[in-house]
């Protein structure tokens, strides 16, 4: 399988006949920023969802306790 690479103009990429090659036309600081950028929103994303979840689940326990206490008490009774 052959692949074929076309260089444009229009991305600032003269093509390898020019001298250049498509390792040096990467914006690679560009796309560094971005990965940076996106590490600390995807943390804060993991946080809340954390977060929400836990308070779930401690809410379902705390409604399972109230609910044994009112047996517990309707039996003694």
């Amino acid at each position: 399988m052959r692949v074929t690479v076309v260089h444009g103009a229009r991305y600032g990429q003269r093509g390898p006949a020019q001298g250049d090659s498509c390792q040096n036309e990467h914006d690679w600081p560009e796309a560094l920023a971005v990965l940076g950028l996106s590490v600390p929103v995807s943390v804060v994303g993991v946080a809340l969802f954390t977060n929400g979840s836990v308070s779930l689940r401690i809410s379902a326990h705390a409604q399972a306790m109230r609910e044994l206490d009112r047996l517990a008490d309707a039996r003694k009774t």
